[in-house]
């Protein structure tokens, strides 16, 4: 039986810019695994994406994906502009440069191998998957904020 990935993803910034973190939790069937990290210095939105890519490569390709994610900027960013930005040379309606081209690459590309549902979830709606992913990537901010700290 071929079932599908059950993803659940968020991003976190203390500061933005400022340190940064993603998380992840992944389900399949009985399976459930948890994935996150830190960076010194990065945005939400860049942390949102980043999540999704980290989520997506740690799965097969030909793979059922449904990914949730509280985030508008990727889930409508993947579902609904992301082949008119393309066609416009990455700008928008109003002609600027569409932020963080590489990622928004980069996950054309991981879509393109697998058959992913962008699915929006409000955040902080108690939702127990995005709440952990939510808690995942706070965690992996706060490690590299209280490291900032220290170093001061």
């Amino acid at each position: 039986m071929n079932q599908t990935y059950r993803v659940f993803t968020d991003g976190s910034a203390i500061g933005n810019p400022g340190p940064g973190g993603w998380g992840v939790v992944v389900m399949k069937g009985t399976r459930r695994w948890e994935m996150s990290r830190g960076y010194a210095r990065t945005t939400v939105s860049e942390m949102e994406l980043v999540a999704a890519i980290e989520a997506l490569r740690s799965l097969p390709t030909g793979v059922r994906v449904d990914l949730h994610s509280d985030s508008q900027y990727l889930i409508y960013g993947m579902s609904s502009f992301i082949s008119r930005w393309e066609r416009d040379g990455w700008r928008n309606r109003r002609g600027c440069q569409i932020q963080h081209r590489q990622l928004w690459t980069e996950l054309t590309l991981l879509n393109a191998n697998r058959r992913v549902r962008w699915l929006w979830l409000k955040g902080h709606n108690g939702h127990r998957d995005q709440t952990r992913a939510d808690a995942l990537a706070y965690q992996a901010a706060r490690a590299f904020w209280l490291r900032e700290r220290a170093a001061a």
